[in-house]
């Protein structure tokens, strides 16, 4: 079983199909309930399992004994410089893009054990230099790196492998939304396609027993390399 995050926005979107395509029985995740459920229906083998990250830990439906692959695709963009960030948005995009993170991944922690399963966090390159008027987001993933490192150190002698993924730009409708607060144009040929990090999360998943991939990143090759 695989539970990706995040399942109904562009990259999570298309990690599941790729795990669909790989023989896995996709469990996709979403604050949106409608969206959740209509992408679940185009899936030969898919449970939707709608509920919001920012809203605390979700209860794990009975059928999670085992979970072979847990994805974290979701995420907010939150633009704005410090002295004019409102402390509530500061606290949302805390919420979704490390809280929400932490309690999924908690919750799932016991299934993820039993089936010595895999965690792939999708962060991002922004962690290695926040530009300005970024403070909030960037520092949530920042945060999200280091409990990333963390999980990766404590399960080491449980069998659950961790790996934080980090794609630059990708061509996905937050990417528009970040270029158009940039004031910049949106030139998706000029970015990662969702597709290629689908790939990304595949690959680790290929990756042989005895080896633990524990870090990716990805760069456009004619992009910029922040994200």
């Amino acid at each position: 079983m695989a539970v990706v995050a995040g399942a109904t926005g562009g990259i999570g979107r298309a990690v599941v199909a790729r795990l669909a395509r790989l023989g896995y029985l996709v469990w996709p995740t979403g604050r949106d309930g409608t969206a959740v459920k209509a992408l679940s229906a185009e899936l030969p083998h898919a449970v939707p399992w709608p509920f919001d990250l920012g809203n605390g830990p979700p209860v794990v439906p009975p059928e999670l004994t085992e979970v072979d692959v847990l994805v974290h695709a979701a995420g907010l963009f939150e633009s704005g410089v410090v002295d004019e960030t409102p402390a509530d948005r500061w606290r949302r995009v805390f919420d979704v893009n490390l809280f929400g993170v932490v309690d999924l991944t908690r919750a799932l922690l016991p299934a993820l054990r039993r089936a010595r399963g895999r965690v792939i966090v999708i962060n991002s390159t922004v962690v290695r230099g926040s530009p300005a008027g970024r403070a909030a987001y960037a520092a949530s993933k920042e945060a999200l790196r280091v409990f990333t490192e963390a999980l990766h150190q404590e399960e080491l002698g449980t069998g659950v492998r961790v790996t934080a993924l980090y794609p630059g730009r990708v061509a996905t409708a937050m990417q528009r939304e970040v270029r158009r607060r940039e004031g910049g144009p949106y030139e998706p040929e000029r970015y990662l396609a969702p597709e290629t990090v689908a790939a990304a999360v595949a690959s680790v998943l290929g990756t042989s027993g005895e080896a633990h991939l524990t870090e990716l990143v990805l760069h456009p090759a004619r992009g910029p390399q922040s994200s």
